[in-house]
């Protein structure tokens, strides 16, 4: 499972959707995540409370990391084409999280809109 910035984010706020987030985080199971992920998560935090050192070392020590490559960046350019014609705020940073847990054949954790109708994600 990957976990995007909106599941992580409802996790670091302690919401009841973070409550869903906290079983699969504490469970053994490997979770994986995209440095596309990490940066948006320490913008957010660094915009918001200040501990984006804190979240990006947690992110890192609990998952692993999925190096970005040219068949990834590929397929998330096909995935934000397909998807833009559709919703117009479809973003880059979207298809990057979307066409990197194809690349490992793994689902997206996330309560993002944008995946409502996908079905390689895990809504909360």
């Amino acid at each position: 499972m990957l976990l995007d910035s909106f599941a992580w984010m409802e996790y670091f706020m302690g919401t009841k959707k973070g409550e869903k987030v906290k079983k699969s985080v504490d469970d053994d199971v490997q979770l994986y995540t995209s440095p596309i992920v990490i940066a948006e998560i320490y913008s957010k935090s660094l915009r918001t409370d200040g501990r984006a050192d804190e979240r990006k070392d947690f992110i890192m020590k609990r998952c692993a990391t999925v190096v970005i490559d040219a068949n990834i960046a590929v397929e998330a350019a096909k995935i934000h084409a397909e998807n833009k014609a559709l919703v117009p705020d479809f973003g880059l940073a979207d298809a990057f999280i979307l066409a990197t847990a194809r690349s490992r054949k793994i689902k997206v954790l996330t309560g993002d809109s944008h995946f409502k109708d996908c079905s390689d994600a895990v809504m909360l």
